[in-house]
């Protein structure tokens, strides 16, 4: 993981037979889930502040799709 987060975000790499990716979290694992999904030419990193700021009992979820950030890349 070498893309840096801000304190309280939680990155962790996730692989299955076809991609692997970082994903940030915040919040509870048992929180209610928000998912957050980066335009083009970004990555998860582009929602870290807007996830820290979700309110107590909220799970922050931010993916880097395919091809950005710490995923792997589009012609894999």
């Amino acid at each position: 993981m070498s893309v840096p987060t801000l304190a309280g975000v939680r990155p962790k790499m996730i692989s299955t037979d076809r991609i692997s990716t970082r994903v940030l979290f915040t919040g509870p694992k048992d929180g209610v889930p928000v998912l957050f999904l980066h335009g083009n030419a970004s990555s998860a990193t582009w929602w870290e502040e807007n996830m820290l700021a979700l309110p107590a009992g909220f799970r922050g979820i931010a993916p880097d799709q395919r091809g950005f950030g710490d995923a792997d890349p589009a012609t894999k």
